[in-house]
């Protein structure tokens, strides 16, 4: 009996869990012992006070908020979940993250045995997506939530296959709409839902130009654009934006040309694998290189198309999906002009593709019968090198390490892997890595910004602020640079330069509580007490229970003539902190200004027990209050 007799043969339920189990095994490192990576996932999940607090409270911030100039509500719900259940538990998270992957890889098996009925296709495709080597980043980084969004696109997929064998019911259709936007609010990279749409119509009707399906088509394009708009208007929050790099558009065009070439290339042979590309150096004649090969393939793949409806079906996914990624590269919206993950669901059309070359190749050569054992030997050799790269993934070390030994030219990597030596307190490690980041690129505002860091964990103050404010010259819209130089002038008490980068800090961010605490603190010593009072109040919308947030709300409002406001935020902040002796003379201040006596003898008495130097003239200022003050015998130190 041959391969194919037994495929036949074998449920399709059975050839789903066995590719499960492949994946699981392949992916099986996972399950060892592994850290977060100090590139995205400090700020995006334990360093996110919404994720790592999960209440109602945190949801509603969640739902209203946009984090890292991106939203992605259900996400962060979902890190938060996590965190609430596993807390810093990076291995629970990656558990967490195959076993999405398994539930993607279970669907796109069900989609793909729809749409084709061609087993060898749809188990070697499905298998090029489980296991392919450039999957392990979005398995491996936990922040890479795409995969997520992939889970109701997929499943979005699934109900329109059966929206269309249900002779178009509404209800399957309005599921689809659903899970198109439950994916958009994981991932705005799911703007690209509609192409799967188009593609499963295209294939799967026996006559797909009809008026419904421009009509429904056309619907679903709207839809996208509406999300695109949101993802463009939240991008200016603070993600990525258009870059003048100065390029000519020749430029951009070989460079675009030249990331579909190394995605296609990394598809086929996975050999040198990167958590990071840099982008390469131009110039004319490999510029006009890339143009011509990227063209011919092009070209040869619209022929193909025309010729065979399931090539097309492979070719057309992969310019679609691939579009956003290289729309990236030429427009420069990310640091590196290509990423393993911008593939996860491109990947399939690059499966598909490869299985139909097999089948072509294996059929002029009459060795047709050979096209399952191959498929099977190549995807076989795909798992062993995915095995091996699940292990770079286990913490920041060996992951930048590897990026370095696949680009020794690699800035980013060595910028990274100092930031990692830097975390660990190896400072004069770090330090020789942003060196070596920058010798390769002066103008790498990160790496000004770290180096900056070390000097300043080195007291050495003047050459931390160079390096950082370097990086705010090169970069001015580089949030995390102000915030190390805030820090440098709050060290060397240099108030007004202080003061400026504060008002840049939190017109970037108009609720960063840190920040407004800083300024209001800076506003009550220059005696503004009423814009000191402004940024407390906004502190306090969300940090209610700041005790000295209310502390210092009381003391402002004191010294604005305030007392009455004083004391409710005093009593505030002694309830929730009653160890704090200034609390409590304040208040017994603002007492003395309402003149309840009594209530601030008590105050007095406390504070002077806890150590605080009450005087004499503040006692004795007021009248009625004089004797009681000699009889508890309340002097000054």
């Amino acid at each position: 009996m041959d391969l194919n007799n037994l495929l036949e043969k074998t449920s399709s339920t059975k050839i789903a869990y066995s590719i499960l189990i492949f994946t699981i095994l392949v992916f099986a490192l996972v399950f060892s012992s592994s850290s977060f990576l100090t590139y995205d996932d400090n700020w995006y999940i334990y360093e996110n006070q919404n994720v790592i607090q999960l209440s109602w409270k945190s949801i509603k911030n969640i739902l209203t908020s946009v984090q890292g100039g991106q939203y992605s509500p259900l996400s962060e719900i979902y890190h938060s979940i996590l965190y609430s259940i596993f807390g810093k538990n990076a291995t629970a998270f990656k558990i967490a993250a195959l076993i999405i992957h398994l539930a993607n890889t279970f669907i796109l098996f069900q989609i793909l045995n729809n749409v084709f009925k061609k087993k060898s296709l749809v188990i070697f495709s499905t298998l090029i997506f489980a296991i392919h080597p450039m999957q392990v980043e979005t398995i491996g980084w936990i922040s890479v939530i795409f995969r997520n969004a992939v889970l109701f696109m997929f499943l979005g997929y699934f109900f329109y296959l059966r929206y269309l064998e249900s002779n178009f019911k509404i209800k399957n259709l309005l599921l689809v709409l659903l899970f198109f936007t439950l994916a958009f609010l994981n991932k705005e990279q799911a703007i690209l839902f509609p192409i799967g749409l188009f593609l499963i119509s295209l294939t799967k009707l026996e006559k797909p130009f009809t008026k419904r399906f421009f009509i429904e088509m056309s619907f679903w394009s709207i839809i996208a654009l509406i999300f695109g708009f949101i993802t463009i208007q939240i991008t200016k929050t603070g993600g990525p934006s258009l870059i003048d790099t100065g390029d000519s558009t020749f430029n951009k065009f070989a460079l675009l040309c030249k990331t579909l070439l190394d995605y296609s290339s990394h598809a086929i042979l996975p050999l040198r694998l990167s958590f990071s590309y840099p982008y390469p150096e131009q110039n004319t004649s490999n510029g006009v290189l890339w143009i011509i090969i990227a063209l011919t393939i092009i070209g040869a793949g619209t022929y193909a198309s025309f010729k065979n409806k399931i090539f097309r079906f492979g070719f057309l996914w992969v310019i679609g999906f691939l579009s956003l990624s290289l729309l990236f590269a030429f427009f420069h919206l990310r640091d590196s002009y290509m990423a393993d993950r911008y593939i996860y669901v491109a990947i399939i059309g690059y499966g598909i593709i490869l299985h139909q070359i097999f089948d072509f190749l294996l059929s002029k050569l009459n060795q047709k019968s050979l096209l399952i054992p191959v498929a099977l030997v190549f995807s076989f050799i795909l798992g062993i090198l995915s095995f091996k790269r699940v292990n770079v993934f286990k913490d920041s070390k060996n992951l930048w390490s590897q990026a370095i030994k696949a680009n020794p030219k690699n800035q980013f990597a060595y910028n990274s892997l100092g930031y990692y030596f830097r975390n660990q307190n190896q400072l004069d490690t770090a330090f020789v890595l942003y060196k070596k980041a920058l010798e390769l690129d002066p103008n790498y505002y990160l790496a000004h910004s770290n180096i900056g860091k070390v000097y300043f964990n080195k007291k050495k103050y003047d050459s931390a602020l160079f390096h950082i404010s370097k990086a705010i010259k090169i970069n001015p819209a580089y949030e995390r640079a102000y915030e190390n130089r805030a820090a440098i002038y709050s060290k060397t008490k240099q108030t007004k330069p202080l003061l400026k980068d504060l008002n840049t800090i939190i017109g970037f961010k108009p609720q960063n509580i840190k920040y407004r605490i800083a300024r209001a603190k800076i506003f009550f010593q220059q005696k503004k007490y009423d814009k000191a009072l402004n940024d407390l109040k906004t502190a306090l919308q969300t940090e209610h229970n700041n005790h000295y947030c209310n502390y210092l709300a009381g003391h402002s409002s004191l010294l604005a003539g305030k007392p009455k406001k004083a004391i409710a935020y005093l009593n505030k902040a002694i309830k929730l902190n009653n160890k704090k002796s200034d609390y409590f003379y304040i208040r017994a201040s603002a007492f003395v200004k309402e003149k309840k006596y009594d209530a601030a003898l008590k105050d007095f008495k406390r504070a002077k027990k806890m150590g605080y130097k009450v005087k004499d003239i503040q006692i004795l200022a007021t009248k009625m209050l004089s004797d009681k003050a000699k009889k508890l015998n309340i002097t000054s130190k």
